[in-house]
């Protein structure tokens, strides 16, 4: 049961810190508007690419913690 947790809050955490790292980093967008405005635009703009690239960004790190898990109980 621990383990799940850990591992849902590491693919939260992986997730948003990925989402809006594509968003206002990889792929901003140029406007001048409020800052209500320009956040629902920045993380809404180019959504399909970026929930591909979010979800591999979350196996990759979940994978990754599993091998590490793994190396230290082996240990």
């Amino acid at each position: 049961m621990k383990k799940r947790v850990i591992e849902a809050l590491i693919g939260l955490a992986t997730a948003i810190t990925s989402w809006l790292a594509l968003s206002y980093i990889f792929f901003p967008i140029k406007l001048s508007a409020p800052a209500d405005e320009y956040f629902m635009a920045t993380v809404t703009h180019m959504v399909p690419l970026k929930s591909v690239i979010t979800i591999l960004f979350i196996i990759t790190i979940l994978f990754l913690y599993e091998q590490k898990t793994k190396k230290n109980k082996n240990k």
